[in-house]
């Protein structure tokens, strides 16, 4: 819902405009040396007077009767280091930011309910969001202008002119900002049903098709410019194709993901995936790496390869496995949050993308005899070019058909790639290294550990298991309290705001280390977290807030059900619900989750894009759900058969001896294995093989 004149009245903020010529004032010293996070230490040294979010700035502005500058990002952001060079470093734009406004940075990985929340009344005010978001508030915290990179004149001229709006036309500003304050509680709103939704296979493909509009049947994924990765799209597509047989937009999926290997977005060297692309041809990257984009492309690739069963798809779990081991992994085996896409020199200069980026003349020097070869596989010509001399790898032509072109077969040839790369990784190593955040960030983790697991249950390689469960148990012992979850290691205090992300993405990772070991201790603490999240963070609507901040922020309305570059964590916990209801036969958490997914349908009708994870889930209850149950001396090893296989609609439960699980439970037998096929526990008669119970599955 997008209110009157908020808009309209934005851009007469951008148009009103004038410029100061006032002195010099004296730059003091910010407050930011003091923070721990890397991107507030970044800015320590700017000459405006940053205050880290807290009681002394939010006073001060009161006192004062000045606006706030809210300013958020994140340490790895490209457009945040531009803003900080162009404008925060400078005497100039200082000078009107310390004389007018009391100045806050966010980093917005430490405080994601001040994101999101500024991020809503963003993007309601102009219809899209990023960052460096800059928001410029009343003393009270409420937003009456926002916008993401500024240049310096039009950032000096902004923010003269809304000063002087406020000063001169208070009553307006005021007026204005109640719009956006009630706007924002209106995009919040969940309106509840008492009936029961049903979602058709009719419902299902209408809402498909219309999110199938936006893709790009050609270069694969979202829209026709900027290119994200979109897990959350990927996997809806994925299990919507399946379950419907649809032959194009299995084909759309895999071409979206071998253009993402192939792509510049792919760090062919070292692994990992940058953070999206500026084209729509997957070639030019954003550098960032960011550990969540990551986490997820496991969990994408994985059920890609079950799928199609594309060699590429599986490489690449072994790629940002090797990535994240080498170059994101801390002492304590938790992983970094991000690398940022910046090489910062002595000097002080700043340039994007130069680690990743190679000249002509350089691969020459290095690879010598094999340049000719290399530089047709990675496109050193007019399609691998970039600017100012340098070429980003992309690769066009699948490696079958190149290892032909070179007379090699295919092993043959990816041992001869694998030479080259090395060659170029052992080289690229001695340029200065782009800084890694070593922030830790519980969620990413947390989805680490789902994206490990996943892997996993694709190829049943235990190095993916043994680095989920390393991961676990590091944040079970350094960032777990009783069931107090630290949201990133900055946090110190047992009184520190909790984020209902943390506990849903944790809850998810705990359900998927039960699928992949059939150890039931993992479904005990998941059941005890969901408890403890419905303790604290459930609101009567039956939908869980997005933290327990008590700060006076300028509206109490925080629940966040739009899927984005990470689901929700409100659709996971619907996913963990729905799971958790069927293991233990918890009829509770069964309604709970129904509810959520009825209530939600008038959201995932009018903005489907938005909530693409949500439309998977209702798959859950528009088709046959199948219980596996697998008891018996052999059923540990029969389920991780299964597992190998896509299979979206099953959950299964195993034990090699007697259990009292609820799905388990007097299904034990010493002189056979049993699989029982299930639906809400009704099972048909037990079978032996994996084959007999396929075919129960198809039935």
């Amino acid at each position: 819902m997008k209110l009157p004149n908020i808009k309209s009245l934005t851009l007469f903020f951008l148009g009103f405009i004038f410029c100061s010529n006032s002195a010099s004032s004296q730059v003091m010293k910010n407050k930011l040396s003091q923070e721990k996070s890397l991107y507030l230490k970044q800015h320590a040294s700017n000459p405006v007077n940053w205050l880290p979010w807290g009681e002394e700035a939010l006073n001060s502005a009161q006192k004062s009767d000045k606006l706030l500058v809210i300013s958020i990002g994140y340490s790895s952001c490209h457009w945040c280091h531009v803003m900080e060079e162009e404008s925060f470093e400078k005497e100039d734009v200082a000078q009107v930011m310390n004389e007018k406004y009391i100045n806050i940075k966010v980093d917005r990985e430490e405080r994601p309910d001040i994101d999101e929340i500024y991020m809503k009344a963003l993007v309601l005010m102009t219809g899209s969001g990023g960052w460096p978001m800059n928001i410029i508030a009343l003393p009270d915290g409420t937003p009456i202008w926002g916008g993401t990179y500024v240049p310096k004149l039009q950032w000096v001229q902004v923010l003269n002119q809304v000063d002087e709006f406020y000063r001169s036309r208070k009553s307006d500003v005021l007026e204005y900002a109640k719009n956006v304050k009630e706007g924002v509680k209106k995009e919040a709103l969940v309106r509840p049903t008492t009936e029961k939704e049903v979602y058709s296979k009719d419902l299902q493909n209408e809402l498909a098709d219309k999110a199938f509009k936006y893709v790009d049947k050609i270069n694969g994924g979202f829209g026709n410019s900027q290119k994200f990765p979109l897990p959350s799209m990927l996997n809806f597509f994925l299990r919507f194709s399946t379950d419907n047989d649809n032959i194009e937009i299995k084909e759309f999926i895999k071409t979206t993901l071998f253009k993402i290997a192939q792509g510049g977005i792919n760090d062919r060297l070292e692994g990992g995936f940058h953070r999206y692309t500026v084209d729509n041809l997957w070639h030019i990257p954003h550098f960032e790496k960011m550990l969540y984009d990551n986490a997820q492309l496991l969990s994408v690739f994985s059920k890609g390869y079950k799928v199609f069963k594309e060699p590429r798809f599986k490489e690449e779990l072994y790629n940002i496995y090797d990535f994240l081991d080498l170059k994101m992994s801390s002492p304590t085996n938790l992983i970094y949050s991000s690398i940022s896409a910046d090489t910062n020199y002595k000097d002080g200069s700043k340039e994007e993308g130069d680690f990743y980026v190679w000249k002509k003349e350089e691969l020459e020097q290095v690879l010598q005899q094999d340049y000719n070869w290399v530089s047709k596989y990675y496109n050193i010509n007019e399609k691998g070019y970039w600017e100012k001399q340098n070429y980003v790898f992309i690769q066009t032509i699948s490696d079958k058909d190149f290892a032909s072109s070179l007379n090699l077969n295919l092993n043959q040839f990816k041992e001869k790639l694998k030479s080259v790369n090395k060659k170029l990784f052992n080289y690229r190593e001695k340029r200065i290294k782009p800084i890694t955040d070593t922030k830790i960030v519980f969620s990413w983790n947390a989805l680490t550990i789902r994206g490990m697991v996943e892997s996993y249950k694709a190829t049943a390689d235990e190095i993916f298991l043994n680095k989920a469960l390393s991961i676990e148990k590091a944040l079970s012992d350094k960032m777990i309290s009783e069931n107090i979850i630290f949201h990133s290691n900055s946090s110190d205090n047992l009184d520190q705001v909790l984020f209902f992300e943390d506990y849903s993405y944790y809850i998810d990772a705990l359900i998927g280390l039960y699928e992949a070991t059939f150890n039931e201790q993992w479904l005990i603490k998941a059941n005890d977290f969901v408890q403890f999240s419905n303790e604290v963070f459930l609101e009567s609507n039956g939908y869980f807030k997005f933290s327990t901040t008590k700060e006076n922020l300028y509206t109490n309305t925080l629940i966040n059900l739009d899927d984005g570059v990470t689901p929700s964590a409100n659709s996971v916990m619907n996913f963990n619900l729905f799971r958790l209801g069927h293991y233990l036969g918890n009829k509770e958490y069964s309604q709970h989750s129904e509810k959520m997914i009825n209530n939600i349908i008038e959201n995932i009708k009018e903005r489907v894009t938005d909530h693409l994870f949500w439309l998977g889930l209702s798959h859950n209850y528009s088709n046959k759900f199948y219980e596996l149950a697998i008891s018996g001396n052999d059923a540990k090893q029969k389920a991780k058969e299964l597992m190998l296989k896509y299979l979206p609609n099953t959950l299964t439960a195993a034990s090699n001896a007697s259990s009292e699980m609820y799905l388990l439970k007097d299904r034990y037998f010493e002189d056979e294995t049993y699989i029982y096929v299930c639906v809400d526990n009704t099972c048909k008669f037990p079978v032996t093989t994996i084959q007999e119970a396929e075919a129960l599955l198809n039935d």
